[in-house]
């Protein structure tokens, strides 16, 4: 009787550690799964991130357009400078005290 009691119980515990190993692949299954997920919750982040970089240096190229900044200019009321309106300052000249009124009588002379 001893011996069918040894058998039971070997059977037992095998049946047992096999229930184990089966949760534990459930588990590990179960934890992987949210790992993937939480993988492709940061990649859509990516994409999307990269499609609103993507669309802001497509808006910067657009704004920065040398047509697009003078036509806003022109909106402005801005003029182009004319070859003779254009001053030169030379910079190893010595400093000026009043830089408005220098470049007042550069302007009227």
């Amino acid at each position: 009787m001893s011996s069918i009691l040894k058998y039971k119980t070997k059977i037992l515990i095998l049946i047992l550690l096999v229930c184990v190993f089966c949760v534990g692949i459930v588990w590990l299954n179960a934890s992987a799964s949210e790992l993937q997920y939480e993988i492709n919750t940061v990649n859509n982040k990516i994409q999307q991130t990269s499609w609103q970089i993507r669309s802001t240096e497509a808006t910067v190229s657009i704004r920065s357009n040398i047509a697009s900044l003078e036509q806003k200019a022109q909106e402005l009321g801005m003029v182009r400078a004319e070859f003779a309106d254009i001053i030169y300052l030379k910079g190893d000249s010595e400093s000026v005290e009043d830089f408005a009124l220098a470049l007042r009588e550069n302007v009227y002379r």
